[in-house]
């Protein structure tokens, strides 16, 4: 299907490919029900039950006493997976938006949130040719999908000429220009309340880090950098821009609340008093998922917390 388009329009851009590999609704990799977990391709914090979903419980009902008791409050997940937040947070009106559910609603107040989610858009891939950015688009010969190069647009150039700078000649740069319109989106229904972003990313002062950009793939828990080997089969994703992100917010009419590891997140939702009280009749099942989500991912994992304003 991906070789059939190329011969009838021509090389595709990355994010195209993306968004066919991933969210094609028959065929995309999210189409798929056995990507997480063990049996599957990664983990995502939500599979820590039932500690993720009583620490995000806790954290919405602290929200719930700044908004006026006179709107509801309820909680909307972009990215929903397999809805697993729904019995933690059923109680505000939960509802999962995921590639095969409704449209999202017209209105909204209380919590959008966006767990892993801007991680999986769709992104544009440049490479910089000494002084020059290329776009680094999906083609095929034979059968055979490779990359070749063409013309970045005047956004790709703007966004190279605002990100790009301390990638050297030969390096490549992934954007994400989704995240403003997904921003759009979020604030046109969010008449009141916050966004909660969970997501994995550097700042822009640290693309110096990423001379190779940080698009990879995951299948059977095992990363790799081939994203054009089994289209449908593999995840892909890249590390989310938070400056990016922040400035595509602010546009849209957020103020940011505040921005933290997820490790220092959970120790402030759950304060010392709530935490021993919490560990003192826990299992050890809960135990253990409590030092995962602090101590395996705490540190990788970023939570910026957005208000609408």
């Amino acid at each position: 299907m991906i070789c059939g388009e190329i011969r009838s329009r021509g090389p595709l851009t990355f994010a195209r490919y993306m968004e066919l590999a991933l969210y094609h609704p028959d065929l995309g990799y999210y189409r798929r029900d056995d990507r997480f977990g063990k049996a599957g391709d990664f983990y995502t914090a939500e599979q820590l039950q039932p500690v993720f979903g009583e620490l995000m419980a806790t954290f919405v009902e602290q929200l719930t006493k700044s908004l006026s008791e006179a709107h509801p409050f309820e909680v909307l997940e972009l990215g929903s997976g397999r809805g697993e937040m729904a019995s933690a947070l059923g109680r505000f009106g939960y509802r999962p938006y995921d590639w095969k559910s409704m449209p999202l609603p017209q209105n909204w107040t209380g919590l959008v949130l966006a767990n892993e989610f801007f991680d999986a858009l769709p992104i544009h891939l440049m490479e910089k040719r000494r002084e020059e950015w290329l776009e680094l688009l999906v083609d095929q010969r034979n059968g055979q999908i490779r990359f070749t190069s063409g013309r970045a647009s005047p956004a790709l150039l703007e966004y190279a000429g605002r990100f790009g700078s301390a990638i050297p000649s030969g390096g490549r740069l992934e954007a994400c220009l989704e995240v403003s319109d997904w921003m759009e989106r979020i604030a046109g229904i969010l008449s009141s309340g916050y966004l909660l972003l969970i997501d994995y990313g550097y700042e822009s002062r640290e693309l110096v880090r990423f001379p190779e950009g940080t698009l990879v793939s995951y299948r059977g828990h095992r990363m790799h950098t081939d994203v054009l080997r089994t289209p449908g089969f593999q995840d892909i994703t890249a590390h989310v821009n938070f400056t990016w992100v922040r400035e595509c917010a602010e546009r849209s009419g957020f103020s940011s609340r505040s921005n933290s590891s997820l490790a220092a997140w959970v120790l402030r939702v759950w304060d010392e008093e709530d935490l021993e009280s919490r560990w003192h009749h826990a299992d050890q099942h809960w135990r253990m998922q409590w030092k995962q989500l602090v101590f395996g991912m705490g540190e990788a994992f970023r939570v910026i917390e957005f208000k609408r304003t």
